[in-house]
């Protein structure tokens, strides 16, 4: 018997391939009974052995499929950048131009970043009733921070959410030309911008967005030791959550980069589905910059000397893998 339709969409350059193809060999494996389409947002660094493996990734599922929509990633060659944020890369913005590249006669869809591991069924998120809203999303894991508020200029009460998981209703962003409103915002106000379409999508709506349970969007912030987000007001959902979240998101800690950023808690849980794919056997990803590299050099040299102390103090709670 077949199940919920799901539409999903996954935006990636040449760098997420990798572990967008785990996040999708996930999804597809704790959601069999589903049909879903995967409609895959690329741009020119993207490469047709790559679109394959994607594509035999999810296909070798019954009731799965793949569509490739290709972008110009000169797009938003002036789009404000975090040079230093290597982790986030500037295909996060393809996802403001859905309206321009998904079909009409779809009318909703779900955005999943290809950082996230699912863990569970996706019915219940995806049968969430967006009636009068842009988009559901969860609470960003420093939402508790007031600067966030102060450079973006609107109340905190308002909250701000996460845009690594996003249930979006296409037929609000049509009827109320989203895109032009995105473009607007970011001309308008491109100073104010710091973490790219994440802050432009919170700006923008406001008063159009419904929070989500945080096991949707489990974010490593929620695993910190001193939390920046309410703590009280989210405790119980939290403490629930890190036991058994349906969506983990790796946003500091990705198992698959050579990076010194902390182990990442639930690092267990993309080795699993990623040793099942064709990139099992792929080594980390090492982004960093010549400097980077060669500070990082120079700090191995002195801690071996005892010049430098080794490490820092674990940031993260202590918690049993959920994998």
């Amino acid at each position: 018997m077949m199940g919920e339709k799901i539409d999903i969409v996954v935006c990636t350059d040449k760098w997420y391939v990798m572990p967008t193809g785990v996040m999708m060999y996930s999804v597809c494996v704790n959601n069999q009974d589903s049909d879903i389409t995967f409609h895959i947002i690329v741009d020119e660094s993207v490469t047709l052995e790559s679109k394959d493996n994607l594509k035999n990734t999810v296909e070798r599922f019954g009731n799965k499929r793949v569509v490739f929509y290709e972008i110009n990633s000169h797009l938003i060659d002036n789009y404000p950048t975090r040079k230093e944020k290597i982790t986030i890369t500037q295909a996060a913005y393809y996802r403001l131009f859905l309206t321009d590249i998904i079909t009409p006669n779809i009318n909703k869809v779900l955005y999943l970043d290809g950082d996230t591991i699912v863990r569970h069924s996706l019915t219940s998120l995806w049968e969430t009733d967006l009636s009068g809203y842009a988009l559901a999303a969860v609470t960003d894991m420093s939402s508790g921070k007031i600067e966030y508020y102060n450079r973006l200029r609107y109340p905190i009460e308002l909250g701000y959410f996460n845009s690594g998981v996003l249930l979006i209703n296409l037929d609000w962003w049509r009827k109320n030309s989203a895109v032009s409103l995105f473009m607007e915002y970011i001309k308008k106000y491109y100073e104010r911008i710091k973490f790219q379409d994440q802050d432009v999508l919170n700006a923008v709506f406001l008063n159009q967005v419904l929070f989500l349970p945080v096991t949707y969007n489990f974010q490593h912030g929620f695993l910190k030791k001193i939390p920046d987000y309410d703590y009280w007001k989210y405790e119980k959902e939290v403490e629930k959550a890190r036991k058994d979240p349906v969506i983990v998101h790796y946003t500091l800690g990705k198992p698959w980069e050579k990076t010194v950023p902390d182990f990442h808690p639930f690092e267990s849980t993309f080795t699993k589905y990623q040793k099942q794919t064709i990139w099992r056997n792929c080594k980390k990803i090492d982004r960093r910059s010549t400097i980077s590299k060669i500070r990082f050099f120079i700090g191995q040299i002195l801690r071996h000397f005892g010049l430098r102390q080794r490490s820092k103090t674990n940031i993260y709670i202590d918690v049993l893998p959920v994998d």
